[in-house]
């Protein structure tokens, strides 16, 4: 029998051994597991008495953002993660959230059709990787600040990605992105780890943009999508 809880630390081992080798070049959930347990926002499904599956919901406001999901290499084909998905979207809803989100990599044929079974339409394509470091221009406090946040969300139908987790892309408010950082503007409006426009920041690090330019190093585009709850 398939049953579904919030994942604890004791775990963490068993996902790890589970998603280390993902794909050629591994998998970030190894890196992160942890600390998502800690911040219990990690489920896992539990089939014969092990773990069959593992993913991750954030709620923030009204909007929930589904992630890391990684289902047993040898049980998949089974429908455990499109159970997995269906239940993590029933707990979204039970945490008051009313629109839920994910980014599934351009390339990813099979989880591109799981989303879509379950009812995931594609709103916005999100770029990602290493910015050439080209940061800058003039910051903003205040009602400008919030003023141009607003708009900037206008043209982007609400959607953005957080500024301190760049992989985090959901329906947001300006308040939920001002609470995580500060807004400035160049030649468009950038907010911490995640700009409107071309990629900014420290090079060293992870970014997010809704343009594929302003990257030294870019990442497979991946697509958001979004289904009301």
């Amino acid at each position: 029998m398939l049953y579904f809880r919030r994942a604890t630390e004791d775990d963490v081992p068993e996902i790890v051994s589970f998603t280390m080798d993902t794909w050629e070049w591994g998998d970030y959930i190894p890196r992160v597991i942890g600390r998502w347990v800690a911040e219990r926002r990690a489920y896992v499904a539990v089939w014969s008495g092990r773990i069959a599956a593992v993913a991750a919901m954030l709620l923030i406001g009204k909007s929930a953002y589904l992630q890391g999901l990684r289902v047993r290499p040898e049980l998949r084909g089974r429908g455990i993660g499109e159970a997995m998905t269906r239940f993590l979207l029933d707990e979204a809803k039970r945490g008051g959230a009313s629109i839920a989100t994910l980014l599934v990599a351009e390339w990813n044929a099979p989880s591109h059709k799981l989303v879509q079974k379950v009812g995931f339409k594609l709103r916005m394509y999100i770029y990602g990787g290493r910015p050439l470091g080209n940061s800058g221009g003039r910051c903003l406090s205040g009602v400008e600040a919030y003023e141009a946040v607003a708009e900037a969300l206008g043209k982007s139908r609400g959607y953005a990605c957080l500024p301190d987790e760049p992989w985090v892309c959901t329906a947001l408010t300006p308040w939920d992105l001002l609470s995580r950082g500060t807004p400035c503007v160049d030649e468009s409006l950038y907010i911490g780890r995640f700009s409107f426009g071309k990629a900014r920041g420290d090079p060293g690090v992870d970014v997010t943009s809704l343009t594929p330019d302003g990257y030294k190093e870019r990442y497979a585009a991946h697509f958001l999508y979004a289904i009301e709850l």
